[in-house]
Parts: C-alpha cells; structure tokens; sequence
C-alpha cells in the first residue's frame, strides 16, 4: 500500500510563493561550462530599459566625502542583466570630454553581474570626495552638470543631470570619485560602505 506524500497548502504555500516571487533582482549564475560570458553579457540592460537616477533619501555624508546610491531600475516588460562594474565619470553632458579623472572602482573582487526583473531596482554607491579640502591650484575647481554611466560592452552610455562641485585634475593621490558594485535592492540609509 502506498503512502499519501504530505502537501502543503493553505497560508504556508501562499507564503512560499510570495517569497519565491520577491526574489527577482539576483547575482547572475556564474559562467557554466559553455556558458561563457559574453553570453551572459548578451542580455545587458539596453538604456531604453532603465531609469537611473541618484537616491538623496539613502544618502549619507563621513569626513570629507558623501555617499550617494545610483539606482537602476527596470522600466521594460523584460528580465535583462546589469554589470556589477560600472564606468562613472562627471561630465557636463552625455557627449564631450568627461571632467577629471574617471571613478575608481571599489571592491571589484565581490562584482558580479546581476538580472534585474521588469519593476525592480539595483543600486551602485557613488563615493564623492569634498573639493574644498583640496588646494585649487592643484584641484583646479570644475562644476560638472551630472554623472555619465558607461555599462561595457559597447552598450550607451547614460547620463543623470546634477550639478557637482569637482576638480578638473585630480590632486596626486587623491580619487575625487569612487564607485561600488552593483547591489540587489534599493539601498538602505546607512549601509553605505
């Protein structure tokens, strides 16, 4: 005689469901066998899927620098996969010359690529160093009108308009500009690195 298999049902399965479904921003499996990785790179999010923009309510300040979340979020009605590296740099437009050096990008050893399902967000912080506590013969002050976003791989380039006080020539050392990984979420006040 066979013995019926335990089921779970009723608040239990509507729980497990629900939870299944809150997990649509993930890390991209690692390359498989046959799997290589412009193949995972062939689903990157074009920039008509993305609304980018800076999260002044999860930002935060420490000595001489401010921390500030860039968010991605997914506007398509697709799944697509965003890089855990990005390419950021102060510009005064989306063309042109960027202005001073390009960020320095922090932690690359935990990046990894990352899909992000239709409505969810991810998040990359921006380190933004203080100027004023840089001599303006070196630091040469400039005021850059937003932030160019570079996704890799021959995707374009964004650009999220903000008006930031940096240098045109960064002082020997220093790095104006730091950006993280890119994180699951949107980010939280005080989980800055």
């Amino acid at each position: 005689m066979r013995t019926p298999t335990p089921s779970v049902t009723g608040p239990a399965t509507v729980l497990l469901v629900l939870l299944a479904a809150g997990c649509g921003a993930s890390a991209a499996p690692p390359a498989a066998p046959g799997r290589t990785a412009a193949a995972v790179a062939g689903n990157l999010c074009p920039e008509s899927a993305l609304q980018v923009s800076l999260d002044d309510n999860a930002a935060g300040v420490a000595t001489g620098s401010s921390y500030v979340p860039l968010d991605f979020r997914n506007i398509s009605a697709s799944a697509c996969t965003l890089p855990g590296s990005l390419a950021v740099s102060f510009a005064s437009g989306l063309t042109g010359p960027a202005i001073g050096a390009p960020a320095v990008r922090q932690q690359q050893s935990s990046a990894r690529p990352l899909s992000l399902g239709p409505g969810l967000v991810a998040h990359a912080w921006l380190q933004i160093q203080d100027v004023a506590s840089y001599p303006q013969a070196s630091c040469k002050p400039a005021t850059a009108r937003g932030l160019r976003i570079g996704f890799g791989t021959g995707s374009a380039d964004t650009f999220v308009a903000r008006t930031i006080a940096t240098c045109a020539s960064a002082p020997s050392g220093s790095q104006i500009l730091a950006v993280y990984p890119v994180q699951a979420g949107q980010a939280r006040p005080g989980t800055a690195p």
